[in-house]
This record gives structure tokens, C-alpha cells and sequence, in this order.
């Protein structure tokens, strides 16, 4: 037998790979074959075949004749390339070596190379998100390399639990990081498949991956046990009974969430089919574009609350370094002033609040007033001790604000501490800072940030479990700031989810908002030609409970029409929206629907809950206990519970009373003592099975459930039968995949709000601009030829001069002024002196002169502090003496409402007027936390004075809307018009008072605090 041996270089690993004979010619590759001595190639003419193995194996020949190789390496034999040269195997070797017309063998390291380049995966297109990733993603080497790795992790489970060693192994494994870290053991003993090192790297610290590899794993392992007969139910086991503890929890529904293919439609509603996929993409497209963007807005609010975490004061070279600071602002992409910082508080008492919070109570030094915060009850915050300008933060403590104290000196915060944590006497003493957590930033999940701390280091230190540990205390310090528990952003993105997976099928009840929102005009027609919706108004021949103007009674009737799918109520200042929204309430229950109230802050859920809780309904407000006001509190689903328990529980802790007792008797008898025990434990069941049935009832039963928007999330709303009706108040101030979750609830819809007041507040630019920024009553309000919609055309509130205004630069003078209060004035209130002032319902104290020069320190400054806000003292000093001029004119102090949008301006004014008991009671504030009020007399003072002519962001026409909109009967506008009128809307503004009020050029100090005279050289304008 003849044979020729020619030797290879750097071939497969392969211990041996036999090829069929009849391919003529094989291609070499011979620079790459030759001169390696562990790797040999065999021709055998007799037996006619080529035989490769890896001859340190074993030395001995194993032939493979896998017809799946035979075709794959022939297959690369076609593709080799045209400038190879061939060696002719059927013929013989007369000359015996390699001419240069002999090609070496077949080159199969080459096409093996070639096939895992084709193969091979990039690191940096690995899916980010929480879906498994499989061989597609990874490739078939490194998926098994995971499954072998996670195999041996299954095993060592099930014989822990054998070995009764399995308590000490739950304790140590949880979902997310935890299971990450314990993996890791496990994925080290496995070698890594050679050249997909990085794609192991990553795929390593991938949670969903590794717990899909394990589930299946280990549900291999127990079935296998099973049939052995060890174990006699694998679904008993406490090894499974753990792995659906952690796929229950919450932690991995976020983290490990599936990807949402939507189902075949099938014409739903009986719509065309082309339609109905027509819908449906635009329903996609929409829910990648906002999921993108919250992402985008998640990651601007987790920098944004960084930096105010980090923020102190900036100095400059006038500034006094011993002077104190009480607050710091921080601007959002410049759209407003935010004052989430409080400094220099000192703790002053503790007590338990409700469902045992540890509430402790915070004041500024001095019993000052606190600055003009944008904190409210409810917002998370991170308490910290500080020196006295806020520098050198430690000991964080997280909580939520409980309340802000009537007298403007305290703050109320329920801190998240364990029983017999001695917080309070940390921060007794201490100088304390209170930083607010933002919405989104608040509900960072710990997947997420799992991700932003792993795979923002370099992929192999992944791998290494010591820097994987050192990264964990980074992770729990964080979250220990950032409640993981309120996921606002888990929840938007679930209802964009379920809105793509749900919104035509024919199971979900609100498919008609869907497809009205989500369909063309024709598409709005067609349903209305099928009786599927209607755009009338409902027949209604009952009473209203008061009297309601034409455009009110519309918005109730169109409310009213159970076959209408969405209603817009658009509610411009004054037009009396919130009682309308009552009366429609109280008429949808009484027609029989069950109604699901929100909106999207907790204080505007409570003043809803004001006013229908005296009206005769059935009504349960549902969240937090610590974000919900102390005066609705009896509404609240907690309070209702605990009432309805109250026999059952004192029953409850009687027997449980009684058999401690009769345990202490009994503790020698081992028998007893463990049967008492047992009905202890049996008896603690029936009060959580109680509970729930109750909570169960109390939700079914309610006529009327109110939450946030987010709150409606809440799997105990969501358990309940579809509402007949959603109502969503002040739905122009939420980003609207919030407004989705109590949306996909209802049958019906009714958005109720103003998109010419203050729009949901965006951190990110790139978000704003892609359209988060946009509400839904806005965006559907435009939809349709405006079918949706309907306008409350009648202010309440305002003397018309000033809702002129109003009407004219933001509603397209549709609104109108009730004869009621068209012409009221402040001299038409009781007690109130006729004077120039209280016979003027506009007025602009300009303190700019005539000539065209500034008055004397009316100049604005940014605050030396360092808190990054403006102040104008001259302004400040026109203000209070128009105070004065409006009280010593008879004005009541508390119908006085100063605001400014600056928020070292609003301190400086509250500083000057708390000096003056007369004008004790008169309200300052900024403009934006004044929204959904009112005030007889509003003064406003704009700060902005420059050479440049430059506003910030008093040019928002929204923002000024709101603040010339809080008054009845008086508004004066105290500014610079050289620079205010650089701004052409406040321009018009300038405008309107010269045309319908009064102009006066104010100096400081120039009123003398009388107001009684009329100046003659003021212009008589009616």
C-alpha cells in the first residue's frame, strides 16, 4: 500500500475528519500547512480516501463519516478560490515531492476560519434589552459553552437540597446581580470557546441569558431525578419552588422582560384587514419611538439628579463663605427655575405617622421660612448631613415627604429606616440637606443600572469576580439613594408594551381608544358607520347639579355617550373644569359605570378626591400612604381596609394572645408546643387571606377608584374587572405613555386638562425634540379635524381685561368672560377704598424711565451665594410698596399672591414682607407652583433686567399664561421693558396692559406706601 505523507500546520482540533473520495482536486493552503509536526494528512490510494486527525489525541486513526461534514467540507471545496493550484490525487507521484503544479491539501482550517468569521457575532450588537440571547445572537459554541457551565449549577442545586444543605444556598441566591455573581463559579470551570472570548465576556454578565439557560437546566436535571426515582414530584422540589420565587419577583419581570410580538390580526372590529396592519404599525412605530425616548429622559434625569446630588454653592469673589445657605437651583435644559435642594435644616422631633412611617420634622435655622422649593408631599428625597452651605454631604437616608408645615418653617419626612435604627439621633444637631430624586431617576430599575455599572467597564473586567464585587457595593450604595421600588419607568414602558402587544385585539377594552387614536380619518368614520362609536352628544334630560354654561353642558353630555371612545375637555383658566369633571362623574355612576380617576401628581389625585368625597360616592384612593394627604386619608384604600378589619383583627390578636399563652405552658412537650405553633402559623394565614379578600371587596365594590397615573399600574387596580370609564385630570402636564396605563383599563376615555399651561417638564433635549414633551391631550386634540375635542369657552375668574389676553394669544379668542366678572374690580370687594389702584385690573410698574435710563438698583444680579438663581432688590422694593399700596387700600393680605419665576427672588421677597406684620398672610411664590390657584391681586416681578435684552426663560408663553392667569380682578406686572420687550410674546403682553391698563414709571422707594392719590400724570385708559 502506498501512501504519502505530507506535513500540516496549524489545523482544526478535530481528532479526525475523513472525506469521500471522488473530488478530483484539493486546495492547499501551504503557508499556512506546513512544518507543524502534531498534525498529519494520509493519502492512501488503496483505501481511497483522505483521512485528518490530530495525531497528539491518541496516536491512533478514528475515522468519522458524518455525511453533515462530508457535505459541509465539499461544499468548501466548490468555493475555493481560482488562483489556488491543485495536485492530481488520481494519478501518481512519478517525481515524488511537491512541484510547483502541486497544490497542498484541502485548506480546512481556512474554510473552518471562514465559516466562524461568517459566524461570528460583534459584542457591540449584542441586544441590550432583557431578552434571552440564543444562538443567533451568540453562536451554537457559545450557548453550549453556557448551558454546560449552567448544567453544573442545576446539579449542584439539586444535590444541596439532597443533602439538606439547600437553606444556606437560598439565602445566598436572589434575581439580577445576585444570580449574575453566583453564576460566575460555574461559567469560569467551562473553558471559553476559542476566538468568541469577548462575545463570552459579554454574554457572562447577561442576567435573562444565564437565568433562560438555568431554568432549562435545571428543570432537565429534576425531571431526570424524577424518573430515577429520587425524587417523587420535580415541580415540589424546593430547588424549582426558588427558581419561581425569583422569576416572580419583581426584580426580574423588569429585568428579565420579554420581547412583545405582536399577534396575527384578524380584522378586528370587523375592519378590513389592511386597515387593521396599517394601525398596527403606526401603533409600533410609536411605542419604539417613546420607549427609545423615556430611555434617553431616564438616563438625562439620572445624570440631572447626579449633578444636583453633587451640587454646592458656586462662589464668587464678593461672596461671604460664612454666610449660610438655605437652597440651591438647578435649570432643566433652561425651561424653568428648579429648586430641589434645601440646605441648613435641623432635625427638631420624630414620630410614627401612618402605617408606622418614622416621620421626623425638619426646620430652617432660625425658624426662617423655607426657601420656595419645588418639593411636595410625596417626592422622594435623599437626606444627608451637610455643613452649613451645603457642601461635604454624608450619611444619606431616603425618604419621602409627608408634608410641608403650614407656617412656611417646617418640612415633614417619613424615612425609610428599620425599627430601632437610631436615625434621628444622627441628624439631631447636624445641619441637614434634602435633595429631591426626579420621577424617572426615582424609578431606575435594578437591571438597568446593573447594566449601566457592568458593561460601562472594560468586557473582561467583567469576568473577574473580585472587580465584579467591588462593583456591587457601587450598585446597593446607589440604589440605596434611588428607590427601586417606584418603577415609573418600568411602567411606562409595560403599557407601551401591552399597548403594542393589546391594542386591536378584541380582549382589550379600550380597542376603540386604540384605533381612534392610532387610525386615520377614515378609520374614525368607519367606526362611527358601524355603530361601533359615536360622536353625539348622550340624550340627557336630568337636573344638573348646578348651573352649567353651553359649552359645559356639551362637555357632560359628550362625556356622557357610552359609545364614544375619547373625549378631549379642554379647560382654559377659570372655566370651571374641575367642577365640571365632578358632575360628570357623579352622572357616569349614576348610569351605572364604574370609574377609574387619575393624574399625574398625587396632589392633583387629592384635591380630585376633596371634591368628590362629599357628594355621596363610593370612592377608594389608592398609593402610597406616605404621598397621600393627611385630609384624604380616610379615602384611602389602607384606612378603609384597617376599618373593615378592625372586630377581625382585635379577634385576631385575642386568640393569637391565648395561644402564646398556652405555648408558654407547654414548651416541654415537644408534641404541643409544635401543634400550637402550627395553629399560630395557620392563624397568621387566615389574617393575610382576610386581608385580601377585603382589599379584593373594597376595590370591586368602589363606584369611583382614584390613583396617579402610574399608580394605576398597581397589580391590585389592574386585577379588576375593565372600568367602564377613565378620567384623566391635568392629562396636559403628563408625558403621555404615562397616560397608556389607566387608558388600556377603561372602555372609555376622557382627558381633561390645558396644553397652553405648563407642559410636562423634559430634562432631555434629544427627548423634547423627538416629541415626549408632546401630552396626549394635546396630540389628540389636533386629530380628526378636532372630532375629539371640546373647548370650555367661559371664565369664572378673571375681570376681562386680562382674560382678553389670555383668549387672544393662546385660546384664538374663543374665551369669553361671564357677565358675572367681566367688569369686577378690586373696589368691589367689601371694605376695599377706591383708589386709582383698586380701580385698575392692569398695571405695569415699568422700572425703566422714560428717557430710557434704568432706575436706581433695579438692576438684576445672580445671587453671590451661589444657588445659580437671579434677584432684583428694586423690584423686590416696587413690590412690597405696592403690597402696601393694595392693603392700606383695604385689600385682604391673603387675597395677595406675589409671584416671581425665580426662586432667589421669591426668597428675597418673602424675607422682605415676613419684616412687616401688616402684610402677614400676603402668598409668594413661583409661578409654577402656583398653578390650579387663584388670587384677587396678583403681583408679578420679572427679575430680568440687562443690556442684552436677554429674558431665559420668561419667554415660555405657557409659563406666563399661568402666571397673568391667577388673577381676579388685579394683576401688576413689575419689569424692565427695554429687556422684557426683546421677547416679542412679552412684547404683546407690554402691549395689552398699555392699551387696557395702566402704565406707571416706578422708582424704589418712590410710593411712600399710601396709594391713595391719583397721579395725574398717569395715562387714563379705559
Amino acid at each position: 500500500m502506498e501512501t504519502s505523507n505530507i506535513l500540516l500546520k496549524q489545523l482544526p482540533s478535530w481528532n479526525c475528519l475523513s472525506l469521500p473520495w471522488p473530488p478530483r482536486h484539493v486546495p492547499i493552503s501551504s503557508p499556512h500547512f506546513l512544518g507543524h509536526k502534531s498534525h498529519f494528512l494520509s493519502v492512501s490510494t488503496s483505501q481511497q480516501a483522505l483521512t485528518i486527525w490530530n495525531s497528539s489525541s491518541s496516536g491512533s486513526t478514528k475515522h468519522e463519516t458524518s455525511t453533515k461534514k462530508r457535505r459541509s467540507l465539499s461544499r468548501s471545496r466548490s468555493r475555493s478560490s481560482s488562483s489556488s493550484t491543485f495536485i492530481d490525487i488520481t494519478k501518481p507521484n512519478t517525481t515524488g515531492s511537491c512541484s510547483n503544479n502541486i497544490r497542498a491539501p484541502a485548506p480546512a482550517k481556512q474554510v473552518v476560519r471562514e465559516k466562524q468569521e461568517k459566524k461570528k457575532k460583534s459584542v457591540l450588537t449584542l441586544k441590550e434589552n432583557g431578552d434571552p440571547l440564543g444562538r443567533k445572537d451568540l453562536g451554537k459554541s457559545v450557548v453550549k459553552w453556557i448551558s454546560q457551565a449552567m448544567r453544573a449549577m442545576a446539579s449542584e442545586f439539586s444535590s444541596a437540597e439532597a443533602q439538606g444543605e439547600f437553606t444556606e444556598l437560598r439565602q445566598r441566591m436572589g434575581p439580577g446581580l445576585t444570580f449574575v455573581i453566583q453564576a460566575q463559579p460555574y461559567l469560569n470551570a467551562v473553558p471559553m470557546p476559542l476566538g468568541l472570548e469577548a462575545i463570552c465576556l459579554k454574554a457572562c454578565t447577561h442576567y435573562p441569558t444565564l437565568f433562560d439557560h438555568f431554568q432549562r437546566e435545571l428543570r432537565e436535571v429534576l425531571q431526570d431525578l424524577m424518573r430515577k426515582g429520587l425524587v417523587q414530584d420535580w415541580q415540589k422540589t424546593e430547588s424549582w419552588k426558588l427558581l419561581k420565587e425569583l422569576a416572580n419577583s419583581a426584580q426580574h419581570r423588569v429585568i428579565a422582560r420579554k420581547v412583545t410580538h405582536p399577534k396575527p390580526l384578524q380584522g378586528v372590529l370587523g375592519m378590513n384587514l389592511e386597515k387593521a396592519k396599517a394601525i398596527q404599525g403606526r401603533i409600533s412605530e410609536f411605542t419604539n419611538q417613546m420607549s427609545e425616548l423615556l430611555r434617553i429622559e431616564r438616563d438625562a434625569e439620572l445624570e440631572f439628579t447626579q449633578e444636583e446630588l453633587n451640587a454646592v454653592p458656586t462662589l464668587d469673589e464678593s461672596s461671604d463663605s460664612s454666610k449660610p445657605i438655605e437652597f440651591l437651583v438647578s435649570h432643566g435644559q433652561g425651561q424653568q427655575e428648579l429648586c430641589d435642594t434645601i440646605c441648613n435644616l435641623y432635625a427638631v422631633s420624630t414620630s410614627t405617622g401612618l402605617g408606622g412611617m418614622h416621620l421626623v420634622l425638619f426646620r430652617v435655622e432660625g425658624n426662617h421660612r423655607l426657601p420656595p422649593t419645588t418639593l411636595s408631599p410625596g417626592d422622594m428625597v435623599c437626606v444627608r448631613i451637610c455643613d452649613s452651605r451645603g457642601a461635604g454631604a454624608t450619611s444619606s437616608v431616603q425618604g419621602f415627604v409627608n408634608n410641608l408645615g403650614e407656617d412656611g418653617c417646617s418640612i415633614s419626612v417619613a424615612l425609610e429606616s428599620r425599627h430601632g435604627d437610631p436615625t434621628f439621633s444622627k441628624l439631631s444637631g447636624k445641619s441637614v440637606r434634602i435633595d429631591r430624586i426626579h420621577g424617572l431617576a426615582d424609578a431606575v430599575t435594578y437591571e438597568v443600572f446593573v447594566k449601566c455599572i457592568i458593561f460601562g467597564y472594560p468586557l473582561l473586567a467583567c469576568l473577574l469576580l473580585e472587580i465584579l464585587f467591588s462593583i456591587v457595593s457601587a450598585v446597593y450604595i446607589y440604589l440605596y439613594l434611588i428607590d427601586c421600588t417606584v418603577l415609573i419607568l418600568k411602567r411606562n414602558c409595560e403599557a407601551l408594551m401591552l399597548l403594542q402587544k393589546n391594542g386591536l385585539h378584541k380582549k382589550n377594552p379600550s380597542i376603540a381608544v386604540v384605533a381612534t387614536l392610532f387610525g386615520d380619518k377614515e378609520d374614525v368614520t368607519w367606526l362611527e358607520e358601524n355603530d361601533l362609536a359615536s360622536w353625539d352628544e348622550a340624550d340627557f334630560d336630568e337636573c344638573l347639579g348646578k348651573p352649567f354654561d353651553d359649552s359645559q353642558k356639551r362637555a357632560i353630555t359628550l362625556g356622557l355617550n357610552k359609545k364614544r371612545p375619547l373625549l378631549i375637555i379642554q379647560g382654559p383658566p377659570g372655566t370651571g373644569k374641575s367642577d365640571l369633571l365632578k358632575e360628570l362623574i357623579a352622572l357616569a355612576v349614576g348610569q351605572g359605570e364604574r370609574v377609574l380617576v387619575t393624574a399625574p401628581t398625587n396632589a392633583a389625585v387629592d384635591n380630585m378626591v376633596e371634591k368628590l368625597s362629599n357628594i355621596g360616592l363610593n370612592i377608594v384612593r389608592v398609593g402610597n400612604p406616605a404621598r397621600i394627604s393627611s385630609a384624604v386619608a380616610s379615602k384611602s384604600l389602607g384606612d378603609i381596609v384597617n376599618s373593615k378589619l378592625a372586630t377581625f383583627r382585635t379577634e385576631f390578636e385575642r386568640r393569637k394572645s391565648d395561644l402564646r399563652k398556652d405555648l408558654s405552658h407547654c414548651l416541654k412537650d415537644d408534641s404541643l408546643a409544635a401543634g400550637i405553633r402550627q395553629l399560630l402559623k395557620q392563624l397568621g394565614k387566615t389574617l393575610k387571606k382576610k386581608e385580601k379578600e377585603t382589599i379584593r371587596e373594597v376595590l370591586s365594590s368602589a363606584q369611583v377608584v382614584l390613583a396617579t397615573n402610574t399608580g394605576a399600574a398597581d397589580p391590585l387596580i389592574r386585577r379588576l374587572d375593565a372600568f367602564d370609564l377613565v378620567v384623566i385630570d391635568e392629562a396636559g402636564q403628563a408625558i403621555e405613555p404615562s397616560c397608556w396605563i389607566p387608558i388600556l383599563q377603561g372602555k372609555r376615555c376622557i382627558l381633561a386638562g390645558d396644553q397652553c399651561q405648563l407642559a410636562p417638564v423634559i430634562l432631555s433635549r434629544k427627548a423634547l425634540e423627538g416629541g415626549l414633551g408632546v401630552s396626549l391631550l394635546e396630540r389628540a386634540s389636533n386629530l380628526h379635524e378636532g372630532v375629539l375635542a371640546t373647548n370650555l369657552t367661559t371664565q369664572y375668574r378673571m375681570n376681562d381685561a386680562i382674560s382678553s389676553w389670555a383668549s387672544k394669544e393662546m385660546y384664538s379668542g374663543l374665551l369669553k368672560s361671564s357677565a358675572t366678572v367681566a367688569s369686577h374690580l378690586l373696589v368691589d370687594s367689601p371694605f376695599v377704598k377706591p383708589t386709582w389702584i383698586t380701580q385698575c385690573p392692569l398695571l405695569l410698574l415699568d422700572t425703566r424711565m422714560p428717557y430710557g435710563s434704568l432706575s436706581v438698583g433695579c438692576e438684576e444680579h445672580l445671587d453671590p451665594a451661589g444657588t445659580g438663581s437671579f434677584y432684583n432688590e428694586g423690584e423686590a422694593d416696587i413690590v412690597v410698596q405696592h403690597v402696601f399700596s393694595l392693603i392700606f387700600s383695604g385689600v385682604r393680605p391673603t387675597a395677595i399672591a406675589v409671584q416671581s419665576p425665580y426662586v432667589a427672588q421669591v426668597q428675597l421677597l418673602r424675607e422682605r414682607l415676613d419684616e412687616l406684620p401688616e402684610a402677614d398672610g400676603v402668598e409668594v411664590a413661583t409661578i409654577d407652583s402656583f398653578q390650579g390657584r387663584e388670587a384677587d391681586a396678583v403681583i408679578i416681578s420679572m427679575v430680568r433686567s440687562n443690556t442684552l435684552g436677554a429674558v431665559g426663560f420668561l419667554g415660555d408663553s405657557r409659563r406666563t399664561n399661568v402666571a397673568i392667569t391667577r388673577a381676579r380682578k388685579h394683576v401688576a406686572v413689575v419689569c424692565d421693558s427695554s429687556t422684557i420687550c426683546h421677547n416679542t410674546f412679552l412684547a404683546r403682553l407690554l402691549r395689552h396692559i398699555r392699551y387696557f391698563g395702566r402704565v406707571k414709571h416706578a422708582e424704589p422707594g418712590s410710593f411712600g406706601g399710601s396709594g391713595f392719590d391719583m397721579n395725574p400724570m398717569l395715562p387714563s385708559i379705559s
